[in-house]
C-alpha cells in the first residue's frame, strides 16, 4: 500500500468519526426532545381519558422505534452537513484537496456511517415498530379491563372530555374491575345526564376496540340545561360508551399488523404503511448523499446560511413524503410508484448536485 493510499485511508477516517460523533450528539438531543413531545401528548391522553394513567411509563418505552425512525434520518443528515461546515470553514478541505482528496472519495465514509443507519430503520420499520404497537394495542385493551391501571382513584373526581364527563367511583372491587357506587355527569351540547349506579364494570369491543362502561341498578337523570323538562330513568343495565377517536383506532390497528401479514396484500392502505415503513431506510441513504453538497461552502462562508438551506430541504422532502403517503391511504394516488418517485427524484438531484461539484473543484 502507498503513501498516498494510507493518507486517504487516514481522511475517511477522520471523516467518518467526525460525522459518527456529531450523529450521535444529534440523536440524543432530538431524542430528548421527541419525547418530550410524546410524554406532552400522552398527558393530553391520559386528561381525555383515552389513555390510562398506569401506562405511561410503558407507552412512552414502546413508542421508542416511532420516535427512532423519525430522528435518525434527520440527525444523519444534520451530522454530515454539520461536520462537512465545521471542515470547511477550518480550511481542512482545502488542504485534502490539494493533497488530491476529492468529493467522490468522501462516499466511502459516508456510507460506513449509513447503511448500519439504515439496516437498522429497516429492522425497526418492519419488525420492531410494527411489535410495539401491537404490543401497545394489547396493553391498552388490557388495562382498560383493569380500573385500577387505569388510573382510576377512590374517593376522587375524574374530569374526562375537557369537563364534559366527569366519573365518581366510591370503591373498586378486589378483581380491579368491579366498580362500586359510581357516579357520572355528562354534558352533550345543552342537554346533561347524571348517571347514579350501584355497580359497574370496563368491557371493550373485540370487535370494533370501543370502550364500554357497563352500569348496574341505578338512575339517570337527564334535562335541558336552560329548561325545565327533566326526566327520571330507572335502570338494571346500560353500556356506556367512553370516548375513542375511531380514526385513531383504525390507524393504530394497521400498525400493529405484522409486515408479512400486509407485504403481499394490494390492498392500498395496506400497500402505503408497507412503504411508509420502508420510508426511513432508504431516507437516510438520500438524505446523506444530498448532504454532502449541501455541506459544501466557501472558505469564508458560515455554517448558518448552509444549515437553513439542508433544514429546507428536508421540510420539502419530509412533507413530500408525508403528503403522498395521505394522498395513497385516501385512494387520490397510485400505490405504484407511491413514495418511491419521491425518493428517486431527491437522490436523482443529489447525484448531479454531486457531479457538477466535483466538475467545479476540479476546474478550481
Amino acid at each position: 500500500m502507498s503513501f498516498c493510499e494510507v493518507e486517504l485511508i487516514i481522511l475517511q477516517k477522520y471523516f467518518f468519526r467526525e460525522w459518527l460523533w456529531t450523529f450521535l450528539a444529534t440523536a440524543i438531543v432530538l431524542l430528548i426532545v421527541m419525547l418530550g413531545v410524546s410524554f406532552g401528548e400522552l398527558l393530553h391522553d391520559i386528561a381525555g381519558g383515552r389513555i390510562p394513567s398506569g401506562l405511561l411509563g410503558t407507552l412512552i418505552v414502546l413508542q421508542m422505534p416511532g420516535v427512532l425512525g423519525t430522528i435518525l434520518p434527520l440527525s444523519a443528515f444534520i451530522a454530515v452537513i454539520w461536520g462537512l461546515g465545521r471542515i470547511y470553514r477550518d480550511q481542512e478541505m482545502a488542504v485534502m484537496r490539494a493533497s488530491g482528496f476529492s468529493s467522490r472519495l468522501l462516499l466511502r465514509p459516508l456510507y460506513r456511517l449509513l447503511v448500519p443507519v439504515s439496516a437498522f430503520l429497516l429492522l425497526t420499520g418492519l419488525v420492531l415498530a410494527p411489535l410495539a404497537a401491537s404490543v401497545t394495542q394489547q396493553r391498552l385493551e388490557d388495562a382498560f379491563r383493569n380500573a385500577a391501571e387505569w388510573g382510576l382513584q377512590t374517593g376522587k373526581f375524574h374530569v374526562l372530555r375537557g369537563g364534559d364527563l366527569i366519573l365518581y367511583v366510591e370503591s373498586v372491587g378486589t378483581d380491579g374491575r368491579t366498580l362500586e357506587h359510581v357516579f357520572i355527569q355528562q354534558r352533550d351540547q345543552d342537554r346533561e345526564q347524571v348517571w347514579a349506579a350501584e355497580s359497574g364494570y370496563y368491557w371493550l369491543d373485540p370487535e370494533t376496540g370501543t370502550r364500554f362502561l357497563t352500569l348496574e341498578n341505578g338512575r339517570i337523570t337527564e334535562g335541558g340545561q336552560q329548561s325545565l323538562d327533566f326526566g327520571i330513568m330507572r335502570i338494571s343495565r346500560h353500556d356506556l360508551r367512553l370516548p375513542e377517536p375511531e380514526e385513531r383506532a383504525r390507524s393504530d390497528a394497521l400498525e400493529a399488523r405484522p409486515t408479512t401479514e400486509i407485504l403481499f396484500s394490494g390492498e392500498p392502505d395496506e400497500a402505503t404503511e408497507i412503504q411508509w415503513r420502508l420510508a426511513p431506510a432508504f431516507a437516510v441513504l438520500v438524505l446523506g448523499l444530498l448532504a454532502i453538497p449541501l455541506g459544501h461552502s466557501a472558505p469564508r462562508e458560515g455554517r448558518g446560511g448552509r444549515a437553513v438551506l439542508g433544514i429546507l430541504a428536508y421540510i420539502v422532502y419530509a412533507n413530500g413524503l408525508y403528503m403522498c403517503r395521505n394522498w395513497m391511504a385516501k385512494g387520490d394516488f397510485p400505490t405504484i410508484p407511491g413514495l418511491w418517485w419521491i425518493h428517486l427524484l431527491v437522490l436523482l438531484i443529489a447525484f448531479i448536485w454531486l457531479r457538477h461539484q466535483g466538475r467545479t473543484a476540479g476546474k478550481g
